[in-house]
Order: structure tokens, then sequence, then C-alpha cells
């Protein structure tokens, strides 16, 4: 019994330490999943604001913990691969249907998920922490709630000396910057897309001065998460597309996306842009059909979450639409892009009177490979996704290959163009647990196969130009032979002539000069 009596007070000395350091090692990982990076300073300030509030206010304390634990806990897979919230990240959350979440969820590694477990086991722990337990002394506390309190005003006052607005709003602490991002960029969202659907809703405004199509039937299709250097027709170290590598025609070898997202860049692809904002109601389909064109959309991704998107405002023009999928879990989950064939089949089965234009949308390489190609592969490099990922640009390299014999032997003058909406970038990279995800940072998010295969070409040939999906439409417009006021030929796109400097823009809407990027090559990640 006096041994017991004894080390009490040692034990409770030690009860009273160990605290501190827990709320240290949670503040660290709650911060640390919300994206904005490792803040050793952040983590001291949120981890004394604990401390701090289980003294004066312990059940506002286990409050902030819940909320923060809790969203940490979901959304570290997501930091991991695409850091803090963005305009971009919001955007997706709208567009996104379930299918398109449980393949995302896959994609993570399995350590993501422990560590999520890790964290919510963490909050669980400082929740089930006694209100009533040992205080530390008043000085500790009073420091603790000084130093705390004093973090919350040091990035306000920084952007105030530096020539900015002084706010609360924009405190380091990430857990605010977490809460703050995402309320401000869902709402830049949610006005975008009301934005879009009142325009999309209006009479498109092109003057057409002149339509001189040089062939009958223009097919358009766009790719899906196809990054340049994959392909063996662009210089990739893989003979995975032999059609495009041999066929008669133009290969773009410096073309770049508007962006690294599908529908940001597509947006800003395939409409006519003022002031760095799509005109839903001007684009490649409006700009068909007022120059008396047939339109034609064929798309292999879902409706759900695509019809309040950028992407379906566009579709919506066509004279006629057409999803392989209806969006629901089960409902054709992994459709193949070949089922697009059949639809292409049906119309050139038919000769028809007006020139034709036909898009198809599909869903190419996008994250997981191995679902498009249902785990199948030719050669294995380094893991199983890459292996499936260059793989599946065969299975386009196919269909393209298809397509082009389909409109050969419809016996109608033809021009064929592809291109893919934007690149991906290497995670995990090295191990075999390799696979590529979307990203802003790097050349390679936005360096996208271009190509234009004309019935009447004779020869294989390659631009090496330096050109930008930024514009398209001037593309578009010279493509077609539909000249319009809104779209000035300022240069030959299939020329040697100089477009000037390129940008793009990223995740969080600013415009990125191309030269400001990082490199993310196959390199270390084909070995």
């Amino acid at each position: 019994m006096s041994f017991i009596t004894k080390d009490t007070p040692a034990i409770t000395r030690l009860s009273f330490d160990f605290w501190p350091l827990f709320y240290f090692v949670l503040a660290f990982f709650i911060n640390t999943s919300m994206g904005y990076g490792i803040s050793f300073f952040y983590t001291f300030a949120f981890a004394s604001l604990l401390i701090a509030l289980h003294t004066l206010a312990p059940r506002c304390q286990k409050l902030l913990i819940l909320i923060s634990g809790l969203l940490a806990a979901f959304y570290y897979p997501f930091a991991m691969v695409w850091g803090a919230p963005n305009f971009n990240t919001l955007l997706a959350l709208h567009a996104t249907n379930m299918e398109e979440s449980t393949e995302i969820l896959t994609l993570f590694p399995w350590y993501s998920y422990a560590v999520t477990l890790l964290i919510f086991s963490l909050t669980v722990y400082a929740l089930r922490r006694p209100i009533k337990a040992a205080q530390p002394k008043r000085y500790v506390t009073g420091i603790c709630c000084a130093f705390s309190l004093v973090c919350i005003f040091i990035a306000p006052v920084q952007n105030r000396v530096y020539g900015g607005v002084f706010a609360l709003k924009d405190t380091g602490y990430p857990v605010a910057r977490f809460v703050k991002d995402v309320a401000e960029n869902n709402q830049s969202v949610v006005r975008e897309l009301k934005r879009m659907q009142r325009l999309s809703a209006q009479k498109d405004t092109w003057q057409i001065t002149q339509v001189a199509a040089r062939y009958h039937i223009y097919v358009l299709v766009i790719g899906e998460s196809a990054r340049r250097d994959a392909l063996g027709a662009f210089g990739g170290q893989w003979d995975n597309t032999p059609f495009a590598s041999h066929a008669n025609g133009v290969l773009y070898s410096d073309y770049i996306s508007a962006s690294a997202s599908t529908q940001k860049s597509l947006g800003l692809t395939l409409n006519l842009i003022e002031n760095s904002k799509p005109q839903y109601q001007n684009n490649i389909v409006t700009l068909a059909n007022r120059a008396g064109f047939q339109t034609w959309w064929f798309s292999n991704q879902g409706k759900i979450g695509q019809y309040d998107t950028p992407i379906a405002s566009i579709a919506r023009r066509a004279d006629e639409v057409q999803f392989l999928k209806d969006g629901d879990f089960e409902d054709n989950k992994n459709s193949q892009d070949t089922s697009l064939l059949s639809l292409t089949a049906q119309v050139l089965a038919v000769k028809r009177q007006p020139t034709q234009l036909i898009v198809l949308h599909l869903m190419g390489s996008h994250p997981q490979a191995c679902d498009r190609t249902q785990g199948h592969y030719s050669t294995f490099v380094v893991s199983e996704e890459t292996s499936c990922y260059l793989y599946s640009i065969t299975q386009t390299d196919m269909l393209l290959k298809n397509l082009y014999q389909q409109l050969q032997q419809s016996g109608e003058s033809f021009s064929l163009a592809y291109f893919s909406d934007h690149g991906l970038t290497f995670r995990e990279r090295g191990t075999q647990r390799q696979y590529l995800a979307h990203d802003d940072k790097f050349h390679q998010n936005y360096q996208v196969p271009f190509l234009v295969l004309s019935s009447d070409d004779t020869a294989h040939n390659v631009n090496t130009t330096p050109r930008s999906a930024n514009d398209f439409l001037l593309f578009f417009s010279q493509w077609t032979g539909i000249k319009t006021q809104q779209i000035p030929w300022r240069y030959t796109f299939h020329s040697a002539e100089s477009a000037g400097p390129r940008y793009v823009t990223n995740f969080k809407l600013r415009k990125i000069l191309w030269q400001e990027l990082g490199e993310d090559s196959f390199g270390a990640a084909s070995r």
C-alpha cells in the first residue's frame, strides 16, 4: 500500500505530461491533413489552443477536436494527392457521379486509409478525456492561450503589410484555412455554374461571315487523361500507337491543354472566352449549328453530374446527344469507348446533305486505367496501373483506326481530329503502387496529343510549332472553314507561325506561364 501511495504523484505527473504531447501529435496530423504542407509553427499553435481550451472551455475544445478530426480523417487521402481545396477540386466534386467517386477512392494507397484510421482513433481518444482531468498550471494555460491568439493575427497582419487587406478569415491556422477555402471556392463554383446555366440557355451570338467547309464530315474525338509522352506516335518510349504513328495526316508535337482537369480544360477549350471567362452559349457546337452543320455528340462519360457541367452545356446544344451511361453506380460501369463506334456507324450509314460534325467524348485513360482495360496490358512497366495506362493509350489508338476506316468506307470526304483534355502526374513513383493522378504543377499535366487526319492527306507529317488549346477555337474555325467576327484569324494554326507566349490555368484559376512549370517525365517511372 505504501508503494502505491508513494508513486501516485509520479503517475499523476506522467499523466499530466502526456496530454500536451498528445495534443501536439493530434494537431500535427490534423494540420497536415488539410493539404497545406507541414508547418510546425501552426502545429504548436493549434496544440496550444487545445491545451488552453481544455482548461477554459473544455466542451468547446471537444467540439473543435470532433470537427477538426473528422475533417482531417476524411480529407487526408485527397490532400496527399491533390493538396488543399481549390476551385478545381470543388468543381470536380459538383461534377462527379457515384461511379467516378468510387473509382477515386480506389486510387489511394492503403496506407492513406491507415493514416485516416489513425487520425480518427486519435480524435476518439482525445474526446474520451474527462473534462475534470488534471489541469495545467495557470501560467501554462496563460502562455498557451496568448500564443494561440497571437498566431491568429500573424497571417492577416502580413497580408496588410504587403499591401493586402487585414481580415481574420485569412488566418494561417490550417483548419480555419480549410473551412474558408471550401466555403469561398464552393461559392465561386456555384456562381460559375449558375452563370453557365444562364448563358447556355441563351441563344448564341455568333456572327458568321463565311462558310467554306473543305470536307463533308468532321469528327472531333476528345480523349481523356492522355499525357503526350505516353504515346509512341509522339515520342513515347513504347510502340503503343501503331495507327497514329504511321497514319497520313498532321501530328502536333508541342500542343498543350488549357488546364489540367476535364471540366476546366474543356470549358476553356471549346467555348469562346471573354475576360478569361467561358461564354457557354458560344461554343463549337453552336458555331457549327449556326453555319448549317448537322451536329452529333456521343459520350462515354456518365449523365449524373454531367448535365450541370461545362461539357454538358456544350453537348446539349447538338442536334443529337447520346450517352452510353445513365450514371447509375452499376449501370455500364465499364462501358468501352469502342461502343461509340456503333453510333458513328449508324450516322455514316445514311447519306446526309448537310455538312456533319460528330463529337466523341471518351473515357480514354481516365484513372483507374485498369478499369478501362479490364485489367489487360501488353507490357509490364513498374506497376499494373502504369501498365494498364499505357495499354489504354493503345485502345484509343485502335478506336481511332476503326473510326478512320468507317469514315473511309462512307465514301465522303472527311477530317478527323483527336486531342486529350489534359495529362496526369505520377504518384508513388518507382513503387509497385505507382499510378497517375491529376495535378497542375508540371508540364506533363498539360502536354497532350493532338492530331488531324483528313481524307486527302497523302503523307505523315509532324508540326513542331508550339500550339495551345487556348487557341482551339481558332483551329476549329480554320479546320471547318467557318469564319466569324468573334474569332479573328491571328495566324494560321497549321503553319510554322509563332502564336506568342503560352500560358495555362491552374487549379486556383491563376494563369501560369508555360516556362514556370516543373517536370514529371516518365524517366524513373518507367524503370
